[in-house]
């Protein structure tokens, strides 16, 4: 089935797949421990804090991640394209960016090519689109002949990656108007103060701003949810782990099996976390890492800290199917 402009693009990561909850098989979490003081009041800024940086890793990757390469690629070594753009053939242009834009195999949600003087020759994809990536056209003798626009995801799929991956309400707003919603229904305007009721709940706003295609910004904005009472009186470096690896557990229901895709696993958690990620069986052995084969110290607490690499991590544990568990290193 072909993507269309405007539909955001599948998960391209080993058959990912939506799975509920629920599916989560194991034992407990460990998060990270100390003594310090209780988080208390800042409960909800440090969990809004960790999930505000785990948007902007989706929005990252979806600027820079190896698809975005594969995908410059693919533009710049269009011939087709680069003909029409050395002769300023808009007709050709325009036939060259629908090939690309509709390729089967290629996540391309719009792209725009330009002459060098900054005439647009073709513009073809959806209106609301994020993370755009622009770079120069050049012919075979390297002389530089005009330029592109291109992004791999709309507003709408990095929506639904955040609902899917951190869980939290969301809603994009451009030039002052909601364009995208999940979750929850957002007002119309993006919300003014730190806190937004909605459905009898008093969500903390947290709101980013990321830039959207082809020039200009767009806000997205979060809600997050007031915490569990007994999880204010952990420290809050307990909580800042905890959050992340509510999410690393999340993404244990989105591939499967699992035990097919660990590395996979690892690779994303580690994208949208921050975390270094080693999975082990009981008796030690590692079974992947995102740091690399035979990475990581030598033996792992399955909580507190570690030291490592002149840093001393807080960890976050988990068995997702025991005997095997999934630890995470998280920077303090």
């Amino acid at each position: 089935m072909f993507r269309r402009p405007g539909q955001s693009r599948r998960l391209s990561v080993a058959a990912v797949a939506l799975a509920t909850l629920a599916s989560l098989a194991g034992g407990g979490p460990h998060a990270a421990a100390d003594a310090g003081a209780a988080c208390g009041a800042s409960t909800v800024a440090t969990i809004a804090t960790a999930d505000a940086s785990m948007l902007t890793d989706i929005y990252r990757n979806e600027l820079a991640g190896t698809e975005v390469s594969f995908d410059v690629t693919k533009v710049t070594a269009a011939t087709d394209l680069l003909s029409a753009v050395a002769r300023g053939d808009r007709v050709a242009a325009r036939k060259a960016v629908v090939r690309i834009v509709y390729h089967p195999a290629w996540h391309i949600v719009r792209l725009r090519a330009l002459d060098t003087s900054g005439r647009v020759l073709a513009d073809i994809g959806g209106p609301d689109v994020i993370a755009p990536v622009s770079g120069v056209l050049r012919s075979a003798s390297g002389v530089v002949i005009g330029s592109f626009v291109l992004s791999v995801q709309d507003d709408a799929g990095v929506a639904k990656l955040e609902g899917r991956f951190v869980g939290d309400p969301i809603g994009i707003y451009r030039r002052g108007r909601l364009v995208v919603q999940r979750g929850a229904s957002f007002p119309p305007a993006p919300p003014s103060g730190p806190g937004l009721r909605l459905g009898g709940v008093r969500y903390r706003v947290v709101t980013e701003t990321y830039t959207a295609f082809p020039t200009g910004t767009l806000s997205a904005v979060i809600l997050v949810a007031p915490p569990a009472g007994p999880l204010t009186a952990e420290p809050c470096s307990t909580v800042r782990a905890g959050e992340f690896g509510r999410v690393a557990r999340r993404l244990t229901g989105l591939l499967g099996p699992l035990v097919q895709h660990y590395y996979g696993y690892a690779f994303w958690v580690q994208i949208y976390t921050g975390a270094e990620v080693f999975v082990r069986q009981s008796d030690g052995t590692q079974l992947t890492s995102s740091a690399g084969a035979g990475a990581g110290p030598a033996v792992l607490p399955t909580s507190g800290t570690v030291s490592y690499q002149g840093t001393n991590w807080l960890v976050y544990s988990f068995e997702p199917y025991p005997p095997t568990r999934v630890y995470m290193l998280i920077a303090p």
